[in-house]
């Protein structure tokens, strides 16, 4: 009975121990980072990792390597924690508002699309 016990103990502490590897393994999707801290992919809420960047004076950022941002033609991008991102902000107060209701974060879009002058002579005005 006592060697059983030693056994189920042992079995428990390597799943312990194991389990806490491999969760350090893995990086999470969200990201704090300023010109102190470097990224640290902690995060796997959004809404946490926006809350904490603010808090910290940092900024919370998706994490390239775990989440692929959907292109859009705004500067920054309103990403939940189900990885559903909408780049379609031109200005940071504007995503943060929606970010905030909808519990995600507001991050610096990959790709931002050129500044281009509308074509007085296009048929669609530039739109």
């Amino acid at each position: 009975m006592k060697t059983l016990t030693q056994a189920v103990r042992l079995g428990v502490l390597i799943l312990a121990v194991g389990g806490s590897f491999c969760q350090q393994a893995a990086a999470a999707p969200f990201c704090i980072s300023n010109q102190v801290i470097a990224p640290l992919c902690i995060y796997y809420d959004a809404q946490e990792c926006q809350q904490e960047a603010n808090r910290q004076g940092a900024e919370c950022s998706a994490n390239p390597t775990e989440l692929r941002l959907t292109r859009g033609v705004g500067q920054y991008c309103v990403v939940t924690s189900g990885q559903v991102s909408v780049c379609a902000y031109a200005d940071n107060r504007t995503c943060a508002l929606d970010a905030a209701r909808q519990h995600g974060a507001c991050v610096i879009a990959p790709q931002i699309a050129p500044a281009a002058t509308p074509d007085p002579y296009s048929t669609t005005v530039g739109q």
